[in-house]
């Protein structure tokens, strides 16, 4: 069967997927196999004759869905063309909510209180929550009797993905890589590389320097001060501030609140090393030179977007799904204010790691609630959504309308087709790409039966297309240095080798003393950094050495051990 290749190809990439989140005590190192003792009676889904036939009628179903994550766009995505056509497939209507505000865990907890579970749950950042809470059923029998899903994960990956009660409780996203621009970057103007005679800037001082200069020389934009600098603070997505931007710097991977020594695999909490206090001591300089985002501290995610679409944002760290409507904005107003990805490093730092390994997160996923009347029915609809059918559909759109097929039987799109996968409104309104975080378990560079691999945007044809012409332009400025993408300006990615601290967070118990220090820590990280970022430059230093004495009174170090002996285990798991 051809999704058996899928797997085939997602192990040659070394998309393992990592342990989940734990219940009780220290994790073991060696995940225990899934339990010979049915949970529940297993869905039976039944084979069609052939691999890419539709699914066979289903009875019709109902089912909530709870995504734990603010809504992606304002539409209704079951009501688009792609959430019709997954109906179409599956006989299932879908009534998908959002998280309303960001607080992962605050709705989490207010679920688990209440035990009034949705029948689905894409648990997010709360994977550790619902699982100490049993809000999750099992689904080992079910991925043994499942047509599609099995042949998606491999056992060794389910095997990977069991809980040490032996039960594996959400079915992760496939991971995937953009062949067009970097995910995680120090974002940074276009403008201002241009006015500099287009450098390669990848030191985090000659960056600095480069961003004083700009604004000395233009400190307006259409009538307001120009930003040297902004950042996310607001709820989970704060975590680009208390540790992710500063990692980078060192040249180390994202591995959450960890930094992992990639000889010895020892993890160290990033908030108090010598990195994260030059990337602190940044925002300072700006802040004391009257630069800085002076609602930083205050504002939503919205409003940071909306500075940023506004082109008044000089840079900025993030990630760049996260930017992409703001992006959009900037090329249908003024494309010169757009921005572009560094790959910033301090010095003596030889090889950065932005783009990391190839990894497959199983920290979070998605679920079915003990509250589900019809848990059956509920893992056929996904099972069914695991199939090239509907994957096609969430990947690639509706036939006709997004594709039809070539001469060789693989998908094609046609110029307009293209444009319009381009289009981030059109996107949106026809549910492309849109369920990515959920549903989509195929990885992105994994082929159909047909031969097309499954995401458009890693195609040879996208990348082609990829690019518009104020995007060329710039990039022309750099050719004769060997850069003709804006990946290009980055390392490549790398084969996973070792189980990521960010899941190995997700697996220690929520109540162990180690796991509360490290939460602690991201806590009062929060709330020293505005202190230490307004502090006249004179004081910096007594603050820092003050929020570092705090931090060590953290029982720090024995999180630290306990990660890094985690992750020692698990080096077994990647041979």
């Amino acid at each position: 069967m051809s999704i058996v290749k899928h797997c085939a190809l997602v192990l040659a990439l070394a998309m393992l997927i990592t342990a989940l989140a734990a219940c009780g005590g220290t994790p073991s190192s060696n995940p225990p196999p899934a339990s010979s003792e049915p949970t529940q009676a297993p869905a039976v889904v039944e084979e069609s004759e052939e691999p890419g036939e539709a699914v066979e009628e289903r009875e019709p179903a109902t089912f909530t869905f709870l995504t734990m994550m603010p809504p992606r766009s304002t539409y209704n995505l079951w009501e688009t063309p792609v959430g019709k056509r997954l109906q179409e497939i599956t006989n299932v209507t879908l009534e998908i909510e959002d998280l309303v505000g960001s607080d992962v865990r605050q709705k989490a907890s207010l679920l688990i209180a209440s035990g009034d579970y949705p029948d689905l749950i894409y648990c997010f950042d709360a994977s550790g929550d619902f699982y100490a809470a049993d809000a999750l059923i099992p689904l080992n029998d079910y991925m043994k009797n499942s047509k599609n899903l099995s042949q998606c994960y491999s056992e060794k990956e389910q095997a990977l993905a069991t809980q040490e009660d032996g039960n594996l409780y959400w079915l992760s996203r496939q991971a995937t890589e953009n062949a067009v621009y970097p995910s995680a970057a120090y974002f940074t103007s276009m403008d201002l590389l241009a006015q500099a005679d287009y450098p390669m800037i990848s030191d985090f001082y000659e960056w600095q320097d480069a961003i004083v200069a700009y604004i000395e020389k233009n400190p307006t934009y259409n009538g307001q001060p120009n930003i040297a600098f902004s950042i996310p603070t607001e709820a989970h997505r704060a975590s680009s501030l208390e540790y992710g931007a500063s990692r980078f710097l060192a040249g180390f991977p994202n591995d959450g609140l960890v930094a992992v020594n990639p000889e010895t695999f020892e993890a160290k909490v990033i908030m108090a090393q010598d990195y994260q206090k030059e990337f602190v001591k940044m925002m300072n300089r700006f802040y004391n030179l009257g630069t800085l985002d002076s609602e930083m501290f205050m504002q939503t995610a919205e409003q940071y977007q909306a500075k940023i679409a506004a082109g008044r944002v000089i840079s900025t760290y993030d990630w760049r799904s996260y930017l992409a409507d703001a992006f959009a904005v900037i090329e249908d107003t003024d494309p010169s204010r757009a921005m572009v990805g560094l790959a910033l490093v301090l010095p003596g730092v030889e090889t950065e790691r932005y783009r990391g390994s190839r990894s497959f997160n199983s920290g979070t996923g998605l679920g079915i609630s003990v509250a589900c009347k019809d848990p059956d029915r509920a893992f056929q609809f996904l099972d069914d959504l695991a199939g090239d059918e509907a994957q096609t559909a969430l990947y690639w759109g509706v036939e006709g309308t997004d594709w039809q097929y070539d001469a060789n039987g693989g998908l094609s799109k046609s110029d307009e087709q293209w444009t319009q996968y381009r289009d981030a409104e059109y996107l949106k309104s026809q549910g492309i790409g849109q369920f990515s975080d959920w549903l989509q378990f195929h990885c992105g560079l994994d082929p159909f039966e047909n031969g097309t691999i499954a995401s458009p945007a890693n195609t040879p044809e996208y990348v082609q297309r990829a690019y518009k012409p104020y995007e060329l332009d710039f990039l022309s400025h750099y050719a004769d240095r060997g850069y003709s993408s804006f990946v290009s300006w980055f390392k490549p990615s790398y084969d996973a080798y070792y189980q990521s601290g960010a899941t190995i967070r997700q697996r220690i118990d929520t109540t162990d003393p180690r796991k509360i220090a490290g939460e602690t820590a991201l806590e009062l990280t929060l709330e020293y950094m505005p202190q230490l970022v307004e502090a006249k430059p004179d004081q910096f230093e007594a603050k820092w050495a003050e929020f570092v004495a705090v931090l060590d009174a953290l029982p720090l170090k024995e999180y630290e051990e306990l990660v890094t002996q985690m992750i020692r285990d698990s080096l077994y798991l990647y041979e």
